[in-house]
């Protein structure tokens, strides 16, 4: 199970974005050599131990949930999560814009992305309940990958 290195300390930017003040990080030792590479090759800003931290200055939006959908599922029910996997889908829609980009490296990428996001759901305090979390990472993975091009 994965830890958080704090709460959010972010200040809102209109229209609908939140800029971090202070740093985020959220530790996963679960992720394997090989996974912590492929976060490497898309520049994710991780150590060799699986911590991946967010800088302050990240725009976010927490997490990109449908007004209509709130009733469900809000942004700040998954928020941490969210935030960790907006850095990595960043990191992402960057290395695609790479001349040497490899399809495989950035879909091995996506998919690492949208399992820290679930990790990091399981990992939140306070917890988030099954019926939220399984339905925020099945949106991410059959939606998530055009907002990660």
């Amino acid at each position: 199970m994965g830890t958080f290195s704090n709460k959010i300390v972010a200040e809102f930017t209109p229209p609908k974005t939140w800029m971090l003040k202070d740093e985020m990080a959220f530790l996963e030792d679960s992720l394997t050599k090989e996974e912590i590479e492929t976060l490497k090759i898309i520049r994710a800003n991780i150590t060799d131990v699986g911590r991946i931290t967010c800088r302050p200055g990240m725009k976010t939006d927490l997490a990109s949930v449908p007004r209509i959908a709130w009733i469900l599922v809000a942004p700040w029910d998954i928020a941490r999560a969210a935030i960790i996997h907006d850095h990595l889908y960043a990191k992402l829609r960057t290395y695609w814009t790479e001349p040497d980009k490899s399809y495989d490296k950035w879909k091995d990428g996506k998919d690492l992305a949208d399992k820290i996001f679930l990790l990091g759901m399981k990992s939140a305090d306070p917890k988030v309940p099954s019926w939220k979390m399984y339905p925020a990472y099945w949106a991410v993975r059959l939606f998530g990958r055009w907002s990660a091009k």
